[in-house]
């Protein structure tokens, strides 16, 4: 298994450098380990009130936890995390509503702009697309899990290679040829389930509790796996949020139309009223704006 080096010790201009070249960066303790324990716990019990019967091989969602859980806007509005990203994305940072905090996410291999492109809003093929993904991980890293598994570099791809493989897995697009194949051989060929292909060259990033992982959102990416023989017996939380710079001209509300349209994504929440006016507050006195 390949590991990644952290930022420590690294100049601001090696940082951003390396970001560009790899599609990500990790900050050590951007949250304390105490604090991080404390959010654990408290998420701990948040999770088993909301999904009561936790199972370790499906993940559970609670989405806009920083509207619904106040006490969490620290997770966010840190100084060491938002100089983090004002380092990555320049002075001027927009924290984009999709928000959520995820037990046991052990997902398949994935960006995180593959099913926004599939359905046609291609924000990240945009000259401006600066958006990243912002993950903190409630437990060390270690035989178990716990973190991320990414390919590095394959944010500078022309194009997301798995958006005409997960359409395909959902059924659309599938050549007649390919039909007569998986109903002859029940679905195993074309294995449009095996993304293994793209995994080649990925590593498991080595954090711990309470590091900060700033990722590009055109990144290939996944949980990482517990190690070969070894079972599951701890929950694993994390913490995601989305930041972007202010882009030009259409881009935020063209990224914002999508969030609010009618498209096959979880984040239909978002044309609930809600009330953010406590994380706009934090937000502004934080150094950056949250969008709605």
């Amino acid at each position: 298994m390949s590991t990644a080096s952290t930022t420590l010790t690294r100049s601001p201009e090696v940082i951003r450098a390396d970001f560009r070249e790899k599609g990500y960066a990790l900050f050590p303790g951007v949250i304390s380990r105490e604090r991080a324990l404390e959010i654990r716990e408290f998420l701990l019990r948040e999770f088993e009130r909301e999904f009561p019967n936790e199972n370790y091989d499906e993940a559970d969602i609670i989405f806009d936890h920083l509207r619904k859980f106040p006490n969490l806007m620290d997770t966010i509005t840190n100084p060491k995390l938002v100089e983090a990203l004002k380092l990555i994305l320049g002075d001027e940072i927009i924290l984009m509503p999709p928000a959520s905090c995820i037990r046991n996410s052990f997902w398949n291999l994935h960006t995180d702009v593959t099913t926004m492109t599939s359905q046609g809003y291609l924000v990240a093929q945009r000259p401006d697309f600066t958006g990243v993904a912002v993950a903190i991980y409630l437990q060390d890293n270690d035989e178990q899990g716990g973190g991320m598994f990414v390919v590095p570099g394959t944010h500078r791809l022309e194009e997301d290679p798995l958006v005409e493989q997960k359409l395909r897995l959902k059924g659309i697009g599938v050549p007649f040829t390919h039909r007569i194949l998986r109903k002859l051989t029940n679905n195993r060929f074309p294995r449009y389930e095996d993304f293994s292909a793209y995994e080649k060259g990925g590593i498991d990033i080595p954090s711990k509790m309470g590091d900060a992982l700033i990722m590009d959102m055109r990144l290939l990416h996944r949980g990482s796996q517990p190690q070969p023989g070894v079972k599951k017996t701890r929950s694993k939380l994390g913490i995601f949020t989305t930041v972007t710079a202010p882009g030009e001209g259409d881009y935020i509300d063209y990224w914002m139309e999508y969030l609010h349209s009618d498209h096959d994504h979880p984040f239909h929440y978002l044309k609930d009223k809600r009330d953010i006016s406590l994380l706009q507050e934090a937000a502004t006195e934080a150094g950056f704006l949250a969008a709605l």
